[in-house]
């Protein structure tokens, strides 16, 4: 199966001004300035920033890369050619000089592995993504509610993620959706609306998926935002807003409960609509092959199996 984690990476349209990390680029700038201003990222990846840079004239400079410098070697390394590798867990500033000008990254690097079995389900998304004021039922993970939706051959015909329908009788595209929580935001169209996805900060090979959102105008790729920011609204009354997250890349988008990873004051918001336990969300991985489904590709279920996939709220 095909690797189906990506993290955000940014174009740049820029190339290498010699080898010397510390030496000045170029002419003399008038402005200089690096996208994004934060970064979310695990070991191994590259740091890809979009640079603009403009001369005295106010001309901007196509193809421009000034001289980095990191603040801590040991989580990012500038390369002889500039480029930017993260090397280490940790917090760094990439520095970027030329002309007489300076623009600063903030760098957060995030292991390339999460070990689930041994540290358990990683609890780091401390808001909750909708307003769950305007839910009524929330589909079960592995569920037989929408499409398949598993990345591994090990689980076929199921829904590795969690559909929210809004009150039936409500303005479904009228329901806030939020950033469960900070970090950097991706963004992906489909078809007449967007997914948008999040990056956390603490832990960043986790990636956060939010389907079918009409995203705010400043919910861009590359934005930052903190754990409950407004990101935009559900999209459209006919479908329903879907969440996923997966573990990678090494673990090639292992797909986990977004109960698994919420905090418990998070939860605490669930167990105050009538849900029980976390575990109540998830039909096992036992259940469903007990259980199967049959499925074909992007189309609805045409089987719900025996089992319960919906919770219902009070």
């Amino acid at each position: 199966m095909a690797r189906r984690w990506t993290l955000l990476i940014l174009s740049i349209a820029s190339s290498a001004c010699g080898d010397d990390p510390t030496e000045p680029a170029g002419p003399d700038l008038s402005h200089l300035s690096l996208y994004p201003t934060r970064y979310a990222t695990v070991v191994g990846y590259g740091v890809e920033l979009v640079v603009t840079a403009r001369d005295l004239e106010g001309t901007e400079l196509a193809g421009f890369v000034p001289s980095y410098t990191s603040s801590n070697s040991a989580v990012v390394r500038i390369e002889a050619d500039r480029t930017i590798t993260a090397v280490g867990p940790g917090t760094t500033t990439v520095r970027g000089s030329a002309g007489g000008q300076t623009a600063e990254v903030t760098v957060y690097v995030g292991a390339a592995s999460y070990d689930l079995e041994t540290l358990g389900p990683p609890r780091v998304l401390t808001s909750n993504y909708i307003d769950l004021s305007r839910i009524e039922r929330i589909s079960r993970f592995r569920s037989a509610i929408g499409h398949h939706y598993a990345f591994s051959p090990d689980e076929p015909c199921r829904s590795m993620k969690h559909y929210y329908q809004p009150l039936l009788e409500s303005d479904w595209t009228t329901v806030d959706i939020y950033a469960p929580a900070t970090g950097m935001v991706g963004l992906t169209s489909e078809g007449s609306d967007y997914k948008v996805s999040v990056l956390p900060r603490e832990m960043p090979w986790l990636q956060v998926v939010i389907f079918h959102v009409n995203p705010d105008p400043h919910i861009v790729r590359g934005a930052w935002v903190e754990a409950g920011d407004h990101v935009g609204k559900h999209a459209r009354q006919n479908t329903m807003s879907d969440i996923a997250m997966s573990l990678g890349p090494v673990e090639e988008g292992r797909l986990l409960s977004y109960f698994e990873t919420m905090t418990d004051d998070v939860f605490a918001e669930y167990q105050a609509r009538g849900v029980a336990s976390r575990e109540a969300a998830t039909i096992t991985k036992a259940e469903r092959d007990a259980d199967p489904v049959p499925c074909q590709a992007q189309s609805a279920f045409p089987e719900q199996g025996t089992i319960e996939n919906w919770l219902y709220l009070n």
